[in-house]
């Protein structure tokens, strides 16, 4: 059972957030709402490895229409190595395509973007939480409207906190929460702009591990992107769809691998 104190703690750090969230909305000239959803299918390759695979597709409305769903923004896939040095450290790598249908952030359309990155997550594991640190630093190779080749690398520094809220450790039937706080630097880019400090990221959101194969989430992030011109502010709700050994798990319950 979870204590008095842990579920205290969780309100408190929602409300606190929230607040925050509802009281600058009003302080952007240029708020937009976005939606994606993405698909992630993850698998074991060995006792220390894994690989992942994500497909994601997002939505954003127009300078004069709130709708998020007004029209396509953007499309991605993504192929990740993952590495556990130990019970406290993964080491992952990733290399993707984006296709920048309609970006607002970038200004521009059909801007295709190759993108590579290697993070490290640092693993604090408490029986009613699970608190990571991570440190990301991507390569992003950008098309612009000039027709030339834009390369601008990015710095990513994010601390989570994964929540179970129905069970105290997280696995099948459980419903958790997830809250995060994420700071992104940049270098300078045509097409990403001059300013070294790239935006803030702020989440909160819901899961629920329907099996200990398939899992869901829902998340809303409130994303404030500082700019000479005028500062921007993105409403984003995104659901994850995720698959933990899927094809292993299908094998296993059609008898074609016997499970112990």
């Amino acid at each position: 059972m979870i204590n008095k104190f842990s579920y205290i703690f969780l309100a408190k750090t929602i409300c606190i957030i929230v607040i925050f969230f509802f009281n600058t909305f009003n302080l952007f000239s240029q708020t937009e709402n976005q939606f994606t959803n993405e698909f992630q299918f993850n698998r074991n390759i060995g006792k220390l490895t894994a690989t992942e695979f994500d497909f994601s597709q997002g939505f954003t409305s127009g300078e004069e229409e709130n709708n998020p769903f007004y029209k396509n923004s953007q499309i991605s896939a993504r192929l990740w190595l993952h590495y556990f040095v130990n019970k406290k450290w993964k080491l992952s790598g990733f290399a993707a395509f984006f296709y920048n249908r309609d970006v607002p952030e970038i200004s521009q359309k059909k801007s295709p973007e190759v993108r590579f990155a290697f993070q490290g997550i640092y693993y604090i594991n408490r029986t009613d939480y699970v608190l990571t640190n991570r440190l990301r630093i991507e390569d992003r190779i950008l098309g612009n409207a000039e027709g030339t080749v834009d390369i601008v690398y990015r710095f990513r520094e994010m601390i989570k906190l994964v929540y179970p809220i129905s069970y105290v450790q997280i696995g099948k039937g459980s419903l958790y929460g997830i809250v995060s706080e994420e700071l992104v630097f940049k270098t300078k880019g045509s097409t990403t702009g001059e300013g070294f400090f790239d935006r803030n990221r702020l989440t909160l959101g819901l899961g629920y591990s329907f099996t200990d194969t398939i899992q869901f989430e829902l998340t809303y992030l409130n994303e404030y992107l500082p700019r000479n011109a005028s500062d921007k502010m993105y409403n984003i709700v995104s659901t994850t769809l995720i698959f933990n050994d899927l094809i292993y798990a299908l094998k296993r319950k059609s008898g074609s691998i016997q499970a112990y």
